[in-house]
């Protein structure tokens, strides 16, 4: 791994010395036998390249960052290796290249390599940083991606097989095995470019700038592949070497992956939201694509049918969108459901005591407004306030932890003397407050508390019975009448009531 400063400047060499040969391949600065040596020997120059790198950086890392480095160095290997066997093919033996060939099986070797490689970035993820989109792990999550993954490879492969692959077969009548090799480049390019999108827009993915030039590197790969392979369906005379520009930028950018410092982990960045919208993309695009291209096949009468291939894939992925949708709707709707269980939650702790689980006091008080704009229509009420005696000594003596069991014990009793439609209330501490509704007479509650209580538990009780409406009465005044009365029976010396006149 290089320092920033050093790594831009070699980023630009490496980038500059690729370009320069394929122009100077492309554009006649270099032509005949020559022009083709410098193409060939560029790529083989640049997949060493980039194995070099690989597997010289991972002397120095560790872990998964290690692993990655030195499985791609294999890949690379395996596809310069399959590089020189062509190489040799057009410039010692001087005749086409066979397919397939001992090349192919160089050039498809580093797949393998890729997809462990991309794994093993994929799983080296950060812990602490929660990413609600790509986090999930539940079984339909997984089901969506995998569809995902289905659509983008099938959607693709079916424009693939209409533009150049099936007439790249079916001119060539080729063998079971050249058919099998034909079709295995576009379908592993589309497989690891899915992988690296995927990746790409999981913002808890640790090797970022790793992951995104091992991508690009791959896209370049990917491109000259597709291109060669059009160019030889539609029978060109030779395959020019801007085509194979991919070949050697490709190895370039995979070298500059190992090469690029490890950067610190930063807020998301508007690049790592470009990804998350490309991943949700992701299985549309090329959706709208192939589905256009197979309606322009079907409206024209004067293009080719459409073949089994081309009906097979489509049906498939046809399929494959249908359950991807059931999927989601069912997702969203256990979405739904929950963020409707957290917004009852979160009502609920807004509302009540998390020791006891009683009313807290901003509920207790909109009870008692709501109690009082009833009393005012001849409704009566009452308002207890309950204060435990010496409850500080619990908490000295025996510990908090036996002072929330006592509070936890009182609660359960209050709530045991009263109606389901009364309002048992932790106005904070050791206090509680009762609010009974339409009861002449709230003392006798106050009684059946004090009992319920026990000799375990000694409590002091204010009551105040809003009996007759006065318009004066306020939740603040009628709770200060509740409390004085509490204080007037502490000062009794507690474990009794006081009722305020």
């Amino acid at each position: 791994m290089l320092g920033t400063r050093r790594f831009g400047i070699t980023a630009a060499i490496a980038l500059a010395l690729a370009a320069a040969a394929s122009v100077a391949a492309s554009f006649d600065v270099v032509t005949g036998e020559a022009a083709v040596a410098l193409d060939d020997l560029a790529q083989l120059a640049t997949g060493l390249f980039a194995t070099g790198s690989c597997w010289w950086t991972a002397r120095r890392a560790h872990g998964p960052d290690r692993v990655w480095r030195v499985v791609t160095g294999f890949g690379m290997l395996g596809w310069s290796v399959g590089q020189s066997l062509w190489t040799w093919y057009q410039l010692v033996e001087k005749r086409a290249v066979p397919s397939p060939s001992p090349a192919d099986a160089g050039y498809l070797s580093i797949v393998p390599f890729a997809f462990v490689a991309l794994l093993v970035i994929g799983s080296h993820r950060r812990s602490e940083h929660p990413d609600a989109l790509l986090d999930r792990r539940s079984r339909s999550a997984r089901l969506v991606l995998l569809l995902d993954g289905l659509i983008v490879v099938g959607s693709l492969f079916l424009l693939t097989w209409t533009t150049s692959l099936g007439g790249l077969v079916q001119t060539g009548n080729p063998s079971t095995a050249a058919f099998l090799v034909a079709i295995a480049y576009p379908l592993t390019d589309l497989v690891l470019l899915v992988i690296v999108v995927v990746l790409g827009a999981d913002r808890k993915v640790v090797l970022r700038p790793q992951l995104r030039l091992l991508g690009l590197g791959l896209v370049g790969l990917a491109a000259s592949d597709g291109a060669f392979a059009y160019l030889v369906s539609v029978q060109a005379p030779e395959v020019p070497p801007l085509a194979n520009a991919g070949f050697v930028i490709g190895p370039v950018l995979i070298a500059l992956a190992a090469l690029v410092p490890t950067a610190p982990h930063t807020a998301p960045t508007r690049t790592a939201r470009s990804w998350q919208w490309a991943y949700l993309l992701m299985p549309y695009v090329p959706l709208l694509v192939s589905s256009v291209l197979v309606l322009r096949r079907t409206a024209i009468g004067d293009l080719a049918p459409l073949d089994a291939v081309e009906i097979g894939c489509g049906f498939t992925v046809f399929v494959a969108v249908i359950l991807r949708q059931l999927a989601t709707i069912v997702d969203n709707a256990k979405l739904a459901a929950m963020l409707r269980e957290s917004e009852r939650t979160l009502a609920h702790q807004a509302h009540h005591d998390a020791l006891t689980g009683l009313a807290n006091r901003a509920l207790f008080e909109r009870r008692l407004d709501e109690a009082l704009a009833a009393h005012h229509d001849g409704t009566p009420f009452g308002l207890l306030f309950v204060d435990l005696d010496d409850f500080k000594a619990v908490n000295d003596i025996s510990g908090h932890a036996q002072g929330d069991a006592v509070l936890e014990r009182v609660a359960r009793r209050l709530r045991d003397c009263v109606r389901d439609t009364d309002v048992v209330a932790r106005l904070g501490g050791d206090e509680f407050g009762v609010l009974v509704k339409g009861v002449d007479e709230p003392e006798k509650v106050a009684f059946r508390i004090l009992d319920a209580l026990g000799e375990d538990v000694s409590a002091s009780v204010g009551v105040v019975v809003c009996a007759d409406p006065d318009p004066e009465d306020t939740a603040e005044s009628v709770l200060q009448r509740a409390d004085k009365a509490m204080y007037a029976a502490k000062r009794d010396g507690g474990r009794g009531l006081v009722i305020h006149p």
